[in-house]
């Protein structure tokens, strides 16, 4: 194991030439890194939103930067982000973890076509809510706004009982093995129930209706 923080240019440049060092060569990144943030978007403090950014986009940005020579040298390898049903559909109370999940489904889709005729695979795994720890250390808007008590209390409870009813966060990671090791891997990787048909509902359904049904989902005042 070696450190790393995807927040510093220094140590991702300082890990990747270890890993190099100590393996030759490099054949599957997979971007991980991330953090959550529960706050309502006007409660979110500007460097609350950049963090949740530097982590979530800037860090994979950096970390894949730091691997594509490598890999354009030896014309292989394999990119998995890792992004979110978030990223698929904006979630109250999670606007800017949203908008970086947004960013990595976004850069995906432009590097997987600038890099692919170089034999590197980039593909993104999308996953709804599973029972993971993520929220527990989630920070939270330093700003409270009493007009928003009632939907931010909503908010937690709807997005605490989907974690905790979530299923096992090893079925993500054993769908990015299958992807690290197909022939030719898909661009999207959706993975968990709601992640699979929520996006469905909203190609089906008329958007006030898609809105309604979101808004149940979570309970919204």
């Amino acid at each position: 194991m070696l450190a790393l923080d995807v927040r510093s240019d220094d140590s991702v440049r300082a890990c990747v030439e270890r890993v190099l060092e100590l393996a030759g060569q490099l054949d599957v990144l997979v971007n991980n890194a991330g953090m959550e943030h529960a706050s309502l978007i006007e409660e979110t403090a500007p460097a609350d939103a950049r963090d949740v950014f530097e982590t979530n986009f800037w860090g994979m940005v950096r970390v894949t930067n730091a691997v594509l020579p490598s890999m354009r040298q030896r014309r292989s390898g394999r990119i998995i982000n890792v992004g979110s049903l978030a990223g698929l559909m904006g979630i109250p109370g999670q606007g800017f973890y949203a908008a970086s999940k947004f960013a990595v489904e976004g850069f995906t889709e432009s590097l997987r076509l600038e890099i692919s005729g170089f034999g590197i695979h980039v593909s993104v795994s999308e996953p709804g809510f599973f029972k993971t720890k993520l929220n527990d250390s989630m920070p939270v808007g330093a700003a409270p706004i009493s007009d928003y008590d009632p939907m931010r209390r909503a908010v937690e409870s709807s997005i605490d009982r989907a974690i905790a009813q979530g299923d096992d966060p090893r079925k993500v990671a054993d769908a990015i093995v299958r992807v690290a090791e197909t022939t030719s891997p898909r661009a999207r990787y959706r993975v968990g129930s709601d992640a699979v048909w929520t996006p469905r509902l909203r190609a089906l359904l008329p958007e006030r209706l898609f809105q309604r049904g979101l808004k149940k989902r979570f309970m919204l005042p």
